[in-house]
């Protein structure tokens, strides 16, 4: 490459109010000699020309960020815990973990934690490693904590640097605002068209707050919200399940905060 001619390269960018995110790719023609440029790099830019990262090193494993062509919202490319974006729904490796309702990565959200019965005195402090199941026959009393029965302590703990938060910093468990906005511009109605959007989401279930079996996986995708129903002493969740492509098989459902769950972290506004 002729350092005098093509040495300097300036590249304006679009500005403007909203904190849009815009994939910029260089011609390949213009360093059609050089032997340097990875051409294929993409970045993240913001509008206020601040290079953003386009991957993200969280509890050693590294996950890219994905952005949605409809709403411009950013996310992770994969579930927490998950070792690589899905191939296809039924990938056992992007299944990931599954955290029970506003509680901190401590071990217990991995696929085969060991169980205990005891239900946990603090939100902050459960015992380690241990997926808590709660076998109480009235659903409004099974929980793995036995305070804080409106949720609204754990709302607020699962919140970008609460101390529970399990998210990459600037990322939270998505709202169930979030949530429809992603379902309504997608169209996604099954399992199919789940993992045809541009989230890839897996058919990972979901694990049982009963006796910690793993439910449905490969039949149905199960993504926890992260804010709480008022007054409601379970948790809101979407569910999606596979009977048929034609037919609508999503919807929210409240379920136990006992019950393990996929996380996907969306990038804060």
């Amino acid at each position: 490459m002729d350092a005098k001619s093509y040495g300097k390269l300036t590249v304006k960018l679009p500005l403007g109010n909203k904190q849009k995110f815009t994939n910029f790719a260089i011609a390949s023609k213009a360093f059609k000699d050089s032997s340097k440029m990875d051409l294929g790099e993409l970045a993240w830019v913001e509008r206020n020309n601040k290079i953003k990262n386009s991957t993200i090193l969280f509890y050693g494993l590294t996950y890219s960020l994905v952005t949605s062509p409809k709403s411009g919202r950013v996310w992770l490319d994969r579930n927490l815990g998950a070792r690589q974006v899905c191939t296809s729904s039924t990938d056992a490796d992007c299944y990931g973990d599954y955290y029970q309702w506003g509680r901190a990565k401590d071990g217990h959200e991995s696929s085969t934690s060991d169980t205990t019965k005891t239900r946990a005195s603090s939100i902050t402090t459960p015992a380690p490693n241990k997926f808590i199941i709660n076998q109480d026959p009235s659903p409004s009393t099974r929980d793995w904590s036995n305070i804080d029965g409106n949720g609204v302590l754990r709302v607020a703990a699962w919140k970008d640097g609460g101390v529970n938060d399990i998210c990459p910093a600037g990322f939270s468990v998505p709202s169930i605002v979030e949530l429809t906005e992603y379902i309504n511009n997608f169209g996604v109605k099954n399992t199919a068209t789940a993992f045809s959007s541009f989230l890839k989401l897996p058919a990972a279930g979901s694990r049982n707050g009963w006796g910690g079996n793993l439910n449905d996986r490969g039949s149905a995708t199960f993504l926890w919200i992260g804010v709480n129903v008022a007054g409601s002493t379970n948790s809101d969740a979407m569910k999606v399940t596979s009977t048929g492509n034609t037919n609508v098989n999503l919807s929210i459902v409240n379920r136990a905060r006992t019950r393990g769950g996929s996380i996907r972290c969306i990038k804060d506004l």
